[in-house]
């Protein structure tokens, strides 16, 4: 499914050879890549890595993440509104201008994150890991 959002986005994985493609496919693992003006919105990329990634004006409004990571990316205006992140994880991002609004970010993983222009506080928290370390678990059900 990734390959196939590679093919469309007109964007290319850097570093990647052919047979590292037919794993992207099947892992869902794109570790590196760049995305541009890419619209995601209600996909479903449970497990996603997507670990040094370089991200920018891409949507994914209402898609679900469950567990995927984001390690050391670089995400630059991107929309997670109304997204599952679920499990995510952002150790180490840096995060400009990304949005969360209703955003679902239980147990998610912020340690170390850069914010710039962009707030946490429009998701929803349940032992959610902030960049400042701590946990927050503000609407745990």
């Amino acid at each position: 499914m990734l390959l196939t959002i590679v093919s469309l986005a007109g964007t290319s994985a850097t570093g990647q050879e052919p047979d590292e493609e037919k794993q992207l496919r099947m892992l869902g693992r794109c570790p590196g890549c760049t995305f541009e003006q890419l619209d995601l919105t209600g996909r479903k990329l449970t497990g996603i890595d997507l670990t040094e990634a370089q991200l920018r004006d891409v949507s994914f409004s209402g898609a679900g993440l469950n567990l995927s990571l984001f390690d050391q990316a670089t995400l630059e205006n991107v929309s997670f509104d109304s997204a599952d992140l679920t499990g995510a994880s952002f150790t180490g991002a840096k995060l400009i201008n990304v949005s969360f609004e209703n955003t679902v970010l239980k147990a998610a993983v912020f340690e170390d994150a850069i914010l710039v222009d962009t707030d946490l506080e429009a998701g929803i928290y349940c032992n959610t890991q902030v960049p400042d370390e701590t946990m927050v678990s503000t609407e745990c059900n």
